[in-house]
């Protein structure tokens, strides 16, 4: 079938059509007139409406980050916006306007409560901190009732939300530092009496057992090198004694030293002031009286030793005036100050060597004790950390609290309050008042065509042929008159009546009817 047959077609059917125009244009006025009742009778619906400002940047915010918990405000408000859409609160807010006498039944409440959360919006607009409420009721001072209960439960309840929370949280942390308080102290006495238990072998400040094993033989290697150096050192300056002379030689007349004189007589007397001296300014124990205490010794027994050889020698002795030799006597002083520092490092090399065969011998013992200590120290440790941590979390929660209550944390400015609206925003009566006369248009159509298509009627042969499949020899056309029949302007009358009717209608929805062309 090519385009021309197509639209000669559509041109056939639509003269059949029009031959049952008179059931179609009252089919057409039966369905508007039915319409515009219906859209005149419906009842006038009104939108109440409120917009409020959620401050979460308050003056106290930057002041307080990192002293307070810190939380998302605007998404414990857009829940809060989701909790007002329950059934609890719905029926609270139903409750509290009044809008529950409307239902006689506990099914027509819930029918009641079902309709109240599909007409009620709480929206947030583009701006992430304006938040808007409406709803949509058949009674204007209803709508703003309820705009403003929803509206102020949304304020009160958001604030009272998280100071629950917060004291909540309150509860939570003092019963968990209650706990850990207990398991803290039960640490500490575990750790204490462990203490008491292996005095003398816990680790200190030098490391585990290893690590101070290592330093003890260091220590005493060192000790070792000293004691050999200084070894070394006496053996030279006894030495240098052995081959110098302790006099210088005879000489007659009185000497300093006089009849019975040693060589040791000066030395001795600079020590002993020495040491008169260090008394008056530390103790009989400190290392440089000890020294000299011991030098003054070795001192007192040379002088021994001289004068018993000068009494043994007899008078012929003491005719002589002995003159004593000075770098004899400070290779003396030097040999017996080598002497007391090499006993001194002798003894220290002693201690450290004990050290190091003690912590050999408690190869077994100590590693465990140092293993246990650990294990107390670090659950003490970790049992202290958590406990100082809900320590501080707690005082965060009573700030941010005390910061809550003061109204600081977030506020709510109403930006439109809700008012009783003078129009109605719906029914739409002029877009209905069109689509009814459309759809009655519409529908008169298919009646005629339905008509047209249970009695059709052939207007070309072509038509015939291809329904009977007989040739057509002739055809007769149909003589039309040159002026319009009065059918035709009767037709045309009822069709401008129609629109006419429809204008009446608009001005009625606009101005005698409820609501008018919302």
């Amino acid at each position: 079938m090519d385009l021309r047959q197509l639209i000669s077609g559509i041109i056939e059917q639509a003269y059949g059509t029009w031959r049952y125009r008179w059931w179609a244009l009252v089919t057409a006025w039966v369905a508007a007139l039915v319409g515009w009742a219906w859209v005149l009778l419906l009842p006038n619906q009104y939108d109440a409406t409120a917009t409020v400002y959620v401050n979460t940047d308050t003056v106290l915010r930057p002041l307080l980050q990192g002293l307070t918990v810190s939380t998302d405000k605007l998404s414990q408000v857009n829940l809060m916006t989701q909790v007002l859409l329950t059934q609890p609160q719905l029926k609270a807010v139903a409750v509290e306007t009044g809008l529950e006498s409307r239902a006689q039944s506990p099914e027509e409440l819930e029918l009641l409560l079902e309709k109240l959360k599909q007409d009620v919006t709480i929206s947030r607009l583009p701006r992430q901190d304006l938040f808007r409420i409406s709803y949509r009721d058949a009674d204007p001072k209803m709508a703003r009732e309820v705009v403003q209960v929803l509206l102020t439960n949304f304020m009160e309840k958001s604030l009272r939300k998280d100071r629950a929370q917060a004291g909540q949280a309150q509860q939570f942390l003092q019963q968990q530092i209650k706990q850990y308080e207990g398991r803290l102290q039960e640490s500490e006495a575990r750790l204490a009496e462990f203490k008491k238990q292996n005095v003398g072998m816990l680790p200190g400040s030098g490391g585990d057992y290893f690590t101070r094993l290592q330093q003890a033989e260091a220590e005493a290697a060192m000790v070792a090198g000293q004691v050999q150096a200084l070894q070394a050192r006496r053996d030279q300056i006894y030495r240098q004694t052995e081959g110098d002379e302790p006099l210088l030689g005879l000489a007659s007349g009185a000497g300093p030293s006089g009849a019975g004189g040693t060589s040791v007589d000066g030395p001795i007397a600079d020590l002993e002031r020495q040491l008169a001296d260090l008394r008056i300014r530390v103790t009989d124990k400190h290392p440089d009286v000890l020294r000299v205490q011991q030098t003054l010794a070795d001192l007192y027994a040379i002088r021994d030793q001289e004068r018993e050889k000068q009494a043994s020698a007899g008078p012929a002795v003491d005719a002589y005036n002995l003159n004593a030799n000075p770098v004899y006597q400070q290779l003396l002083i030097t040999l017996s100050q080598a002497d007391s520092e090499l006993a001194a490092v002798r003894q220290e090399l002693a201690q450290k060597q004990a050290n190091v065969a003690y912590l050999k011998r408690m190869v077994d013992t100590l590693p465990v004790v140092e293993a246990d200590m650990n294990r107390l120290n670090r659950d003490y440790e970790v049992v202290k950390r958590q406990y100082d941590t809900l320590l501080q979390r707690l005082e965060s929660a009573r700030l941010s609290d005390e910061a809550q209550s003061d109204g600081e944390q977030v506020t709510f400015d109403v930006i439109e309050p809700p008012r009783v609206p003078l129009f109605p925003s719906a029914p739409k009566r002029g877009l209905l008042f069109s689509g009814v006369l459309a759809a009655a248009l519409a529908l008169g159509l298919g009646v005629a065509f339905l008509f047209n298509m249970h009695a059709p009627v052939f207007f070309s042969s072509q038509q015939l042929t291809a329904f009977s499949g007989l040739p057509v020899f002739g055809a007769i056309g149909l003589a039309r008159p040159s002026r319009v029949s009065r059918q035709d302007l009767a037709f045309g009358a009822v069709v401008g009546m129609l629109f006419l009717t429809f204008g009446v209608v608009l001005a009625l929805g606009a101005t005698g009817m409820p609501g008018g062309l919302v």
